[in-house]
């Protein structure tokens, strides 16, 4: 199948505004620009491509915002972003209540910043795009760092009509929390079942090996997209999915999150690998799942060690990946933690001759200080490129190909007939 080419390797980089300074003791030196959780979605009704990123460390306030903070930029073409001045104050303010066993003092940024969000440990903010809804809106949930083996509380809910401005959703509204998750963690839509569903991709720890003795796997639930309120993913005796950040005690047959994904001999040799992430989105007629493998050896903090990869489904459960393991992604020696952004890819030039797909990379580059993340690093987005329907190809000295009968219909939409060939004569 095809592979990503490398485009632009800083897109976008922490140089400028809420993302350019940590103003904490541990991490100084250190800079964020990068998606974890967030993401890169297109909002049809401005036309305009937007990218969430993680642009503060968790810690201390900056210019009077919390230090773990989720900012936005947007782009009209996919190569060029602007990072825009919010008109009003961050809302919802942070919540209090979000951190155990103490709460810093909550702050408000001041005006004028493009930050979406600010708690002072949070770890990811998932996104989707809900077009399935009338009217469409953006839908978020939002995580916070789990430290010394301690679990902050639920997964918090938010909605937004443009991915700008974020709020909790109102009273009687159908988008909730699904319950206390492990980090990494995410969700996406799944339109292509006959009902269409909510899917939350469940991080689980087999703790039997892998590069830090997690040996992370997935497991899956799914919530159906017209139930209101959003379904809580259940467990037998009503016990919380995780209780704890490692985590070792299996999860129960007959749990409604099933096992779903984990690596596999054609991966890596026993136990030197594990899946760091698994990601999902619609294009066309499948699923498209950016996957993340962190490898051995454990170097600690952000150093992790992972490589790219895609697999595809068209129910959004059995995966199917190329027999070529290769990563998806060949990257520079230095990068680390590197995961494709969710919701890539992004098909660019719609319905011109020229159309692209743009996938969104995070990751870190630098030495770190020592195991940590906290000196001398710094977390970058980068732009790689395939194109359209690259994903797989049929290549011979010589022969013909026959596919099964297909039939068009151009009652809307561009009116092209792909062909991806290299053909001479």
């Amino acid at each position: 199948g095809g592979r990503l080419r490398l485009k632009n390797p800083a897109v976008l980089t922490p140089n400028q505004g809420m993302d350019a300074s940590c103003h904490q003791a541990r991490c100084k030196g250190m800079r964020t620009a990068r998606p974890f959780g967030g993401g890169s979605l297109y909002d049809p009704a401005r036309r305009r491509l937007l990218l969430w990123y993680r642009c503060g460390w968790r810690g201390g306030p900056y210019h009077g915002v919390p230090g773990g903070r989720t900012c936005v930029a947007t782009s009209r073409d996919g190569l060029r972003f602007e990072r825009p001045k919010l008109a009003t104050r961050f809302s919802p303010a942070p919540d209090r209540r979000a951190l155990r066993p103490r709460s810093p003092k909550v702050v408000r940024p001041a005006r004028g910043t493009n930050v979406v969000l600010a708690t002072a440990h949070v770890e990811a903010f998932e996104v989707a795009y809900d077009f399935l809804r009338t009217p469409p809106r953006f839908v978020a949930l939002r995580m916070e760092y789990m430290t010394g083996g301690r679990r902050y509380r639920e997964y918090t809910p938010y909605v937004s009509a443009d991915g700008l401005a974020w709020t909790k959703p109102p009273k009687g509204d159908g988008w909730r929390s699904p319950g206390v998750l492990a980090d990494r963690s995410t969700f996406f839509l799944n339109p292509l079942r006959r009902d269409p569903v909510w899917a939350f991709s469940l991080r689980e720890n087999l703790c039997r090996g892998g590069p830090s003795r997690h040996m992370r796997a997935r497991r899956l639930f799914e919530a159906p997209h017209a139930e209101a309120p959003l379904r809580r993913i259940a467990m037998r005796g009503g016990r919380p999915l995780y209780g704890a950040y490692f985590q070792c005690e299996p999860l129960l047959e007959g749990d409604a999150a099933v096992p779903w994904f984990a690596v596999d001999r054609d991966d890596c040799a026993f136990e030197q690998c594990d899946v760091y992430n698994v990601d999902g989105v619609a294009y066309e007629s499948i699923l498209v799942h950016g996957l993340a493998l962190l490898h051995g050896p454990a170097v600690g903090g952000e150093l992790k060690n992972n490589s790219a990869h895609v697999g595809f489904s068209r129910d959004g459960f059995h995966i199917t990946r190329p027999d070529d393991r290769r990563p998806f992604l060949d990257v520079p020696e230095g990068w680390w933690n590197v995961q494709l952004a969710s919701g890539s890819p992004i098909v660019a030039g719609l319905g011109s001759r020229e159309e692209r797909l743009y996938f969104y990379v995070g990751y870190g580059f630098g030495k770190g200080g020592g195991k940590s993340v906290y000196k001398d690093y710094e977390e970058r987005t980068a732009l790689a490129t395939l194109r359209r329907d690259g994903f797989a190809r049929l290549q011979a000295t010589n022969g013909t190909a026959t596919t099964r009968p297909l039939a068009f219909s151009f009652v809307s939409g561009p009116r092209y007939l792909w062909v991806n060939a290299n053909v001479k004569g």
